[in-house]
C-alpha cells in the first residue's frame, strides 16, 4: 500500500506565502517544487517554472506575489490505501516528480521514483526488471561542448525533445546543462530559440549556465545506486560512463520509471 512506502513531505508552503519565500526554498534546498497546503490540506503545487513564469507575465514586482496566484493544480494524488503499482503512471505524467497521498483532502505524505524503485527490488525473486543502469540508460544522442553557444545547446534540446545534455572537454565529462540550467539564465529553452530567430538572444556559451564537475555513474552500477543519488542529489539527471570513463549513456529518474513499467 502507498502509506507502507510514502515519506513525510518534505517542503510546502501556504498559498498566502509570497514567491520570494518559496523561491528561497528551493534555491536553497535544491529542489524543483514545493507543495501548497492551507490548514493541512493540499491546494496547489509550486514550481520553478511557475515562479519563473511570473517574472514575465505579471507588471507588479514577481517577488510580492502570492503562491496562490502562481501555483498549479497538482495533476494527480494518491490514497494510502492504493496498491503502490497505481503509483507508476501518475508519478511518470506529474511535473515535480513527486505524487502526493492525500486522504479526505489532507497532505499525508509523498511518493518518488526512488521509493517505487526500492520497493520493486525489495521484492525481488527473479525480477525481470532492469538491474543495472546500463540497463536503463538511454543512450547518449547529442552532446555539448563548454565553449559551444546556449542558443546550441537550447536547440538541441527542443529539437530532440531532451531536457539535460553531457557536456563533453577532450573527451571526458566536464559537467551537464539542463533546461533548467538555460532557464535560469535564458529563460525557456523553446523562447530562447525564438528570440534567436528574431535576432534578439544573447550570445552565451555552455559553460556559462552548465553544472560542472557532474557526479558520472558507472553502467555496470546497480540501478538502485543511480535511483539514490538522483534522489539525495536533488538531480535529474546523471552521465554515464564505461570502465575507462567514456560517456555511454545518460541515466534520469524519467528512466528508472520506464524501468518498472517494462
Amino acid at each position: 500500500m502507498m502509506r507502507d512506502i510514502m515519506r513525510p513531505a518534505r517542503w510546502t508552503v501556504r498559498s498566502d506565502d509570497t514567491l520570494r519565500r518559496a523561491e528561497r526554498i528551493l534555491a536553497r534546498r535544491r529542489v524543483h517544487y514545493v507543495l501548497v497546503v492551507d490548514g493541512g490540506k493540499l491546494v496547489g503545487l509550486l514550481t520553478e517554472r511557475d515562479v519563473l513564469d511570473q517574472h514575465t507575465s505579471t507588471s507588479d514586482p514577481w517577488w510580492r506575489v502570492s503562491v496562490g496566484r502562481a501555483m498549479q493544480t497538482v495533476p494527480a494524488t494518491a490514497s494510502p490505501d492504493e496498491p503502490v503499482s497505481n503509483a507508476r503512471a501518475r508519478l511518470r505524467g506529474s511535473p515535480a516528480d513527486v505524487l502526493p497521498v492525500v486522504e479526505h483532502g489532507f497532505l499525508l505524505g509523498e511518493i518518488s521514483a526512488t521509493d517505487i524503485l526500492e520497493t520493486e527490488l525489495r521484492r525481488a525473486e527473479p525480477a525481470p526488471l532492469p538491474v543495472t543502469v546500463g540497463d536503463a540508460m538511454t543512450e547518449a544522442v547529442a552532446t555539448v561542448a563548454p565553449s559551444d553557444t546556449l542558443l546550441a545547446a537550447a536547440t538541441l534540446m527542443v529539437d530532440h525533445q531532451l531536457r539535460h545534455l553531457p557536456v563533453i572537454q577532450d573527451g571526458a565529462v566536464a559537467g551537464m546543462i539542463s533546461d533548467r540550467d538555460i532557464r535560469n539564465v535564458a529563460g525557456d529553452p523553446a523562447g530562447f530559440v525564438a528570440l534567436h530567430e528574431a535576432g534578439s538572444a544573447d550570445v552565451m556559451n555552455v559553460r556559462d549556465a552548465m553544472t560542472p564537475a557532474a557526479t558520472t555513474i558507472r553502467g555496470d552500477r546497480p540501478l538502485r545506486d543511480a535511483a539514490r543519488i538522483l534522489a539525495d542529489g536533488h538531480i535529474g539527471a546523471l552521465p554515464v560512463v564505461d570502465r575507462e570513463g567514456k560517456l555511454i549513456g545518460v541515466v534520469s529518474y524519467v528512466d528508472v520509471l520506464r524501468a518498472l513499467t517494462v
